[in-house]
């Protein structure tokens, strides 16, 4: 029936005013009848409609999450693809320049420059010693000379806004760019940034757009970089000198090919030469010379073997192509290759003489051993498009292979970083509802959690590296000094009491003694950071109980709980004996008086709660403060019970005076014992003489 009226009411055509005239013509118990309907279909409607919002909600938060981790996946993919398409860029920019290729060139001039390789080098970068800080590795290279230099201003390539002046010094084989030293003293002006090979990068003319004039890429794998000159002269000037340079170097890079194999063809056919020759000989000379000539002949081919090994082994294919080798690993990401062929050339160049084609073939491996460990270091590396749930061990793969190549110190820094990083994501998605200790226990959860997760992963990624221990200790203070103050914040400045004060301490104290598991003990430090806003948290009550104290003495007319009916002095009771009173008992009678003042059951009730939370803070060094407290919380109450004592105003109620004395000074004082002994402490001596000043009271009657 509400299916059939639901289709009614949803007609297009529907007509509220004929079908109500309709029904009401059938009688008004027809119209009562059908006002029910709709109030039935109303409900069943907007039930409905929560369950579909509902549904919906939770669709919406599915998909949310599925949409996050996609957009983290989409990050990655486009970051490979960017690197894929610099790296063909930078190809393909390579092989043009290879195919225009000059081969002629002045041989006077090259024999010049090969005639005295050191003396020319240190010619020609006299002036980057002198001027650049940090290139002393650039002028070590012989034949290296320095073509052209100038100012330049290094813009962002995307936003096309100014990064910073810079200096480009290009030299015959390869590009070196440095930055303005600011506060120079002296004669250095720059410092070092950056070399990088003129086979390896690529020269792009970049129109003039807008603000962006007298601008050119420099393609350099695996970063694109964009610079501006003064003029359109200087830009024009340092485009054709680039690529003549990069002409110059490729058609030099030819001839030595081809003089390294016809040198290579000379020495096989010598060898032979010498074979047939020296074989010969021994058949014609005697046999008692046979001998000797035998060994003139082996140390001749072992000399000529020993020549042909070093001018020939930088000439091996594999040698050859082990740069390139290098760049792909590093582009398709594969670290562990790419590490893995650093680890070969290393071995292979280990023992080798520090010729020039070694020195030179050893610098174009730096170069990439230097990219392979920005490109490590950026996996470790924190920013807001990279997602932080991966944990630790998505860090270990870096790390791994950043020892492999002998940067542990920057490994740890990394890792450390990437794991502060993370916690603080996870803090940051706390959300702080409810009651403070809660809170608190989701914060120590999170924050001690991820320390020890931390711990087990540092021991697992630097299990031989013991000076990188002392960095994770440090590392670990200085997180848990961040925690104290996400800490203090939700617990102290909230103006919480001091028993949820303490019950968030104790649980924090629980959590961080956990650690000692793993060999981490933090337990002294986080009491040390929470001593002074704890101390003064102690003080601040103690003040108040003794303000309260003074306060309740004032209206204090020393007389005894009338609680008109035995069910309310039940209930008054029961709260005591729940506060840890249950001597309260045997001071009722009558089934509705209690033989003891509010002021007293008031105090007594507030100072085993006050003295509840100190024992639970308890440590060695606030022994004695812990002590003075409660002291001096009797003590206030005690100036009173003596004032009033002396004073003319209570002379017949003194034997009742005294009975709520008593009460205090021994029950009380009994049942803060106790609350010693439950926690194994030793009870001071200040409560001990407290609980002597009932005989003194008594002198006073």
């Amino acid at each position: 029936m509400a299916d059939g009226l639901a289709r009614v009411l949803a007609k297009s055509d529907f007509d509220s005013e004929a079908f109500v005239a309709k029904i009401a013509a059938n009688g008004e118990d027809q119209l009562l009848d059908m006002k029910h309907k709709v109030q039935m279909l109303n409900d069943e409607t907007a039930q409905s409609l929560k369950k579909n919002v509902y549904k919906n909600y939770s669709q919406f938060i599915e998909t949310a999450k599925e949409i996050s981790i996609l957009e983290g996946e989409m990050y990655q993919l486009s970051h490979m693809l960017s690197d894929q398409k610099a790296l063909m860029s930078t190809m393909m920019e390579m092989s043009l320049v290879s195919d225009k290729a000059v081969v002629e060139g002045p041989k006077e001039e090259i024999e010049e420059n090969e005639t005295n390789p050191e003396e020319e080098t240190r010619k020609n970068l006299a002036f980057l010693l002198d001027k650049v800080e940090g290139c002393s590795s650039v002028a070590e290279v012989p034949g290296r000379q320095l073509v052209h230099n100038g100012d330049l201003v290094e813009l962002d390539a995307e936003t096309l806004t100014q990064v910073q002046r810079v200096h480009a010094f290009l030299l015959n084989d390869s590009l070196m760019i440095a930055t303005w030293v600011p506060n120079r003293r002296g004669p250095v002006r720059y410092r070092f940034q950056g070399l990088y090979e003129l086979d390896s990068l690529a020269v792009v003319n970049v129109r003039d757009v807008g603000p962006v004039k007298n601008a050119f890429k420099i393609l350099m794998f695996p970063e694109t970089r964009m610079y501006q000159t003064d003029n359109t002269k200087s830009k024009r000037q340092w485009l054709d000198i680039l690529d003549d340079t990069k002409k110059k170097k490729a058609s030099k890079d030819k001839q030595k090919k081809e003089a390294a194999a016809a040198e290579l063809a000379l020495a096989a056919s010598t060898k032979k030469e010498t074979e047939s020759s020296n074989q010969f000989a021994i058949i014609e000379s005697s046999v008692v010379y046979d001998e000797s000539v035998t060994n003139v002949t082996r140390a001749f081919e072992d000399d000529q073997d020993d020549e042909f090994t070093d001018s020939d082994f930088l000439n091996a294919d594999w040698l050859q192509e082990l740069p390139e080798d290098l760049d792909m690993c590093i582009a398709q990401r594969d670290f562990e290759g790419a590490v893995d062929l650093v680890g070969i050339v290393n071995a292979f160049l280990k023992d080798r003489p520090k010729t020039p084609g070694v020195i030179e073939f050893r610098a174009r491996i730096d170069h990439r051993i230097k990219l392979l460990t920005e490109g490590l270091m950026g996996e470790l590396q924190v920013s807001p498009e990279r997602s932080l749930r991966g944990g630790p061990r998505a860090a270990r793969r870096a790390v791994t292979q950043l020892i492999r190549l002998g940067k542990s110190s920057q490994a740890c820094e990394l890792f450390l970083k990437n794991r502060t990083a993370l916690i603080k994501y996870n803090i940051r998605q706390l959300k702080f509802e409810g009651a403070t200790t809660l809170y608190v226990r989701c914060l120590c959860g999170v924050f001690f959690t991820s320390l020890a997760d931390t711990a087990k992963e540092f021991l697992k990624a630097f299990p031989d590296h013991n000076g990188c221990f002392s960095a994770f200790v440090v590392w670990s203070k200085h997180e848990l000094k961040a925690f104290i103050g996400t800490f203090c914040r939700q617990v102290f400045e909230s103006k919480s009491s001091l028993t949820t004060i303490a019950d968030c301490v104790i649980l924090a104290k629980l959590h961080c003694e956990e650690l000692k598991s793993i060999g981490l003990d933090l337990s002294f430090s986080l009491m040390c950071m929470l001593e002074p806003p704890l101390h003064q948290v102690v003080e601040e009550t103690r003040d108040q109980l003794i303000e309260g104290a003074k306060y309740r003495a004032s209206d204090d007319l020393w007389r005894p709980m009338n609680h008109l009916n035995k069910k309310d002095c039940d209930k008054f009771v029961s709260e005591m004996v729940t506060s840890g009173l249950d001597a309260v008992k045997d001071y009722v009678y009558d089934e509705c008086f209690v033989n003891l003042t509010m002021n007293t059951t008031q105090f007594s009730k507030s100072l085993l709660i006050f003295a509840d939370d100190l024992v639970k803070l308890f440590t060695v060094e606030w022994e004695e403060f812990i002590a003075n407290c409660l002291a001096a919380v009797f003590k206030a109450q005690i100036s009173h019970i003596e004032s009033s004592l002396q004073s003319s105003k209570f002379q017949q109620d003194k034997k009742f005076i005294l009975k709520n004395a008593q009460f205090i000074l021994e029950r009380v004082v009994s049942c803060v014992e106790k609350l010693y002994k439950e926690f194994d402490r030793k009870f001071p001596q200040q409560l001990q003489n407290i609980n002597a000043e009932y005989r003194r009271l008594k002198k006073l009657e």
